[in-house]
């Protein structure tokens, strides 16, 4: 079953097409990986999906639900989250405060003041269980601010969980990150899998071969191929767009 359906996407600035007639589908319960060089369209595609930015033509539908040219919020009401390449938190508050300002968000809680916030149990206890989600209780009561950077990557993943998606768009978790960090941000989106269907942009390819069920690759605003991870290993096309040149080469 689908749960995104992308048809005949094209974003065009000027004379730019940043994506090109795109199609992809993601079907409920899968980590599907979308993978291509700098410069593809991968985060436009991503942005046109979360509502960021609107497309030239074409249609997305999410959960049987048209959302071309639904704004941002709506989306996210309708179960679509996503986190992006440059983090961004609030970096003076704990990491409690910020998945309570997220839960609180997605409640349609007053902002107006701080106070009833850390009075209400039920928003400090679904932060908690949040933050056991991704790892971070020991760290409940730290700044943002004094997070490590992969931490601070987990924690941005946990807002956008905070929202409840049914999908969530991951855009370059791993970047940034050392291979210790990157190993914990793997195992988080492994487990997270388990409960929400995933859409991840990643340049990490040991990570997307582990993780991912289907791959598609896009090159030039275009999906040029997309099946399981051995299929696009194998794939001649790929290989000469972005993979390597040689197809019974070892890749990851």
């Amino acid at each position: 079953m689908s749960l995104l359906v992308i048809e005949h996407l094209t974003k065009q600035f000027g004379g730019l097409l940043a994506v090109n007639d795109c199609n992809l589908s993601v079907e409920v319960g899968e980590i599907h990986a979308l993978i291509g060089p700098n410069g593809a369209g991968k985060t436009t595609l991503i942005n046109q999906i979360s509502g960021a930015q609107r497309p030239t033509k074409g249609r997305i539908r999410f959960d049987g639900h048209e959302i071309t040219h639904l704004p941002q919020h709506q989306r996210v009401r309708l179960g679509l989250a996503r986190t992006f390449q440059i983090t961004n938190l609030f970096r003076s508050y704990t990491v409690l405060e910020n998945l309570e300002l997220a839960v609180q968000a997605r409640s349609g809680s007053s902002f107006r003041f701080w106070s009833p916030v850390k009075r209400e149990k039920a928003l400090r206890e679904e932060a908690e269980q949040i933050a056991e989600m991704l790892g971070l209780t020991p760290r409940n009561h730290t700044p943002a601010a004094q997070l490590s950077h992969g931490e601070q990557r987990q924690l941005e993943v946990g807002l956008a969980l905070a929202c409840k998606p049914k999908l969530l768009l991951l855009d370059e978790p791993m970047a940034g990150m050392g291979p210790e960090e990157s190993g914990q941000m793997v195992e988080l989106i492994d487990r997270l899998s388990q409960s929400v269907t995933i859409l991840l942009v990643e340049h990490d390819m040991d990570a997307v071969f582990r993780l991912a069920r289907r791959i598609s690759v896009l090159v030039y605003g275009q999906v040029i191929a997309s099946g399981p991870p051995e299929a696009i290993r194998a794939n001649p096309e790929v290989h000469k767009a972005y993979l390597g040149d040689d197809p019974g080469g070892q890749h990851p």
